[in-house]
């Protein structure tokens, strides 16, 4: 397992008041960047979501190198290549002639007490103005 920053000018603030909507084909993150400025992303349609707090996981099992400059840990989207879990959606598929999972990518969103992960196949973000 690898891991690759999505975005390397955007991080996300260590207390990033994150917002989390879900539907049956959409999710919705309101979190704030390092500026203290509110984004909105969102991905429709999603594959699969998880959210595991920071009690039962540490988000250093994602490690990359990036994260960790100037002495302290810098919290970045991340995209883990070769995902286990994207392999085990594929070993589970209902229809055996699905190809959606081909373009999918396994998103990670480390966040104060929670981290967020996703698959699709992209997600948009955008400024949210106050």
């Amino acid at each position: 397992m690898e891991t690759r920053i999505v975005m390397k000018d955007f991080e996300i603030h260590s207390t990033p008041l994150e917002e989390i909507t879900i539907d049956a084909s959409k999710i919705i993150i309101h979190l704030d960047d390092i500026m203290e400025e509110r984004y909105r992303i969102s991905a429709c349609p999603y594959q699969a979501f998880k959210i595991t707090t920071c009690d039962c996981f540490s988000v250093t099992t994602y490690h990359n190198d990036f994260c960790f400059r100037n002495g302290i840990y810098h919290t970045h989207i991340l995209e883990i290549t070769n995902s286990i879990w994207i392999k085990e959606l594929k070993n589970n598929l209902a229809d055996e002639c699905s190809t959606f999972l081909n373009e999918a990518k396994h998103y990670v969103f480390p966040l104060q007490e929670n981290t967020i992960e996703f698959v699709a196949a992209s997600f948009e973000i955008s400024r949210v103005d106050k």
